[in-house]
């Protein structure tokens, strides 16, 4: 015999195979199983299954091998008995996936007893970023045991992102309304120099590193705008040319130029000679240039009385002084660099208009019953998606859907942007409809068998050969001639309505329709209240002196005996109680012998 198997946690182990349907999806065909090697006979598996991102094409395989038994469930639970071979998993339907996408696994039951290795593709182009936790159902069979489960699971659609030089956007097109993020591409990391404009083509400007989030509201294409300067290297001496200086040798030849430069802390920087070379000369450097003022004495090495040298010309200067500095007859030129970086870069964002919300019609019926049919029309002819349960139905993308089954009905519109918009739900209630009728045949008597399943307010109607019998509306109909009969339930509540029909046989020895004893007193046969609660009342009148039963019969045709006279006559009255019965339709029998009387009798608690 088999166990009892918790089946909660044996699906929740095969949660993980779940992104298929039984549905075929034609949007994603062709996956390819790519299972790693090694892998166990029986066992779990199943691939990572990677992020999508909102507006971007979207196609992944996703391999996954199905367990052969219960055993590998049963080595992480005890409870869970091994070795039975699990004969069918069915995977039902996946609800609640980023719109726009779609799937379609390589069979739509896997048998594990013949194969074990599956995949899905999931693709298309996500819609809607966010997270979305997803209603995934399957039915597993073992041995004559079927269940269905509902699992959930999330899968992650990123914002989209565009990057450039400057700065990265998320969640730059969408539709509708967006909140776009910047991130800067050119950080300062907290040092000085650096800085910023922002134009977001919204009306909005910042001059920060790491601007605020920027809403768009208006569909449209919006420019935004980035610079960044870079303003790090400070000034730099690199090159200083003396064009014209008092320096000469007393001997007559060219002077030994050479430079010393004092910075503002009075540090001194002298540069080698250049001997025997009249201006213009040039001396190069790489020399970062504080704030303050420099001097710049321009000296003859060897020309110098007392053996020292000559200082020939004198400049001051500082950071900004790039270009021409003139002493008297004598001129240098500073060569002052201030190396700035800037960077400038123009991306947009772009917000397409959401349609209109369609509009869903539906002619309502008078009532909904099971196996009723509701079309609902959609006011937009094209781009159609309707909904069952907050799921896509596959393949329901027209004007019009049928609908079959209690649910939530919904449709969605998507325009040429990729922009949607969701009608009103409707909630389709297709009620019930009560039990068939079924009646028995007791002497002519066709009654209904009362169960249970009825409806607590029901109406009924007879009919013979599909014809309506008029007034012929109780429990139990008298039946005078062979033939086809019908009876009609009405569930009060809903309208909805079962029949059951059979082909009856009429039996000449019971009339049904008569008293069946002419002595009994016209008119003195009372049998009441009827229907009744606990106890009923029978009362007649004897012109003489009879032997009879008083049964009940039940619509089974199981008697018992209430009663039993002999030599009676006269006038008859007695109550009888139904404490310990059941609620129903009974058949009071006052069996005279030869003779029987029937009258219907209701018991209602």
């Amino acid at each position: 015999m088999l166990h009892k198997i918790t089946f909660q946690y044996f699906f929740l182990s095969l949660l993980f195979i779940l992104f298929s349907s039984n549905i075929s999806q034609s949007q994603c065909p062709g996956c390819q199983i790519n299972l790693p090697t090694g892998l166990v006979e029986d066992t779990i598996y199943l691939d990572a299954v990677p992020s999508g991102t909102f507006g971007m094409a979207y196609s992944e395989d996703v391999s996954f091998r199905l367990p052969k038994t219960t055993t590998p469930v049963a080595a992480n639970d005890s409870t869970i008995q091994g070795g039975i071979t699990l004969d069918e998993i069915k995977i039902l339907y996946i609800s609640n996936l980023p719109p726009g996408l779609q799937w379609e696994t390589d069979e739509d039951v896997y048998y594990p007893a013949d194969e074990t290795d599956g995949c899905v593709k999931l693709c298309g182009t996500p819609l809607v970023s966010g997270t979305f936790e997803l209603d995934i159902v399957l039915e597993v069979k073992v041995a004559f045991l079927t269940q269905e489960s509902t699992f959930k699971r999330t899968i992650e659609i990123l914002p989209n992102t565009t990057v450039n030089d400057g700065f990265t956007m998320t969640n730059n097109s969408g539709c509708g309304e967006l909140t776009v993020s910047f991130q800067n591409n050119v950080p300062s990391n907290g040092n000085n120099g650096y800085s910023y404009e922002w134009n977001f083509g919204n009306g909005n400007t910042s001059s920060n590193e790491n601007p605020s989030d920027q809403t768009y509201s208006t569909p449209g294409t919006y420019p935004v705008e980035y610079q960044a300067v870079i303003d790090t290297s400070g000034y730099i001496l690199t090159k200083i040319r003396v064009i014209e200086s008092d320096c000469a040798d007393i001997f007559g030849g060219a002077p030994d130029i050479y430079l010393d430069i004092i910075d503002p802390n009075g540090n001194s920087t002298v540069t080698p000679s250049i001997d025997n070379t009249d201006p213009p000369v040039e001396f190069n450097f790489n020399i970062p240039l504080i704030d303050g003022n420099y001097t710049l004495v321009v000296k003859d090495e060897d020309g110098g009385l007392g053996g020292t040298d000559d200082e020939c010309d004198f400049y001051s200067f500082n950071k900004l002084s790039d270009g021409i500095l003139i002493n008297g007859s004598s001129s240098v030129e500073l060569t002052i660099l201030h190396p700035v970086d800037t960077i400038q870069t123009i991306d947009s964002v772009y917000l397409y208009p959401l349609p209109d919300q369609p509009e869903l019609s539906y002619e309502i019926p008078l009532t909904w019953c099971e196996g009723e049919i509701i079309f609902f029309n959609s006011s937009y002819s094209t781009g159609n998606q309707w909904m069952f349960n907050g799921a896509p139905i596959n393949g329901a993308t027209e004007s019009f859907y049928q609908a079959l089954e209690t649910g939530f009905y919904s449709v969605v519109y998507t325009n040429e942007f990729g922009c949607f918009a969701e009608s009103e739900v409707v909630e389709i209630i297709l009620n019930a409809l009560p039990p068939s009728p079924v009646f028995n045949d007791l002497n002519n008597n066709l009654g209904l068998v009362v169960s249970s399943d009825l409806p607590a307010d029901y109406s009924l109607q007879w009919y013979y050969e599909n014809t309506i019998l008029p007034g012929e509306t109780e429990p139990v109909y008298c039946m005078n001639q062979t033939g086809n009969y019908t009876l009609e339930i009405i569930d009060n509540a809903t309208g909805c309505s079962n029949t059951y029909s059979s082909d009856e046989t009429f039996n000449p020895e019971y009339n049904c329709g008569a008293l069946g004893i002419e002595d009994l007193s016209e008119g003195s046969l009372k049998i009441y209240p009827n229907p009744f609660q606990e106890n009923i009342n029978v009362q007649f009148s004897l012109n003489e002196n009879f032997d009879f039963k008083i049964n009940v019969i039940d619509l089974l045709g199981r008697r018992v005996e209430l009663d039993s006279r002999t030599g009676f006559g006269g006038d008859f009255s007695q109550s009888y109680y139904f404490t310990d019965w059941n609620p129903g339709v009974y058949l009071l029998e006052i069996d005279f012998g030869d003779d029987r009387i029937y009258q219907k009798i209701v018991l209602q608690k």
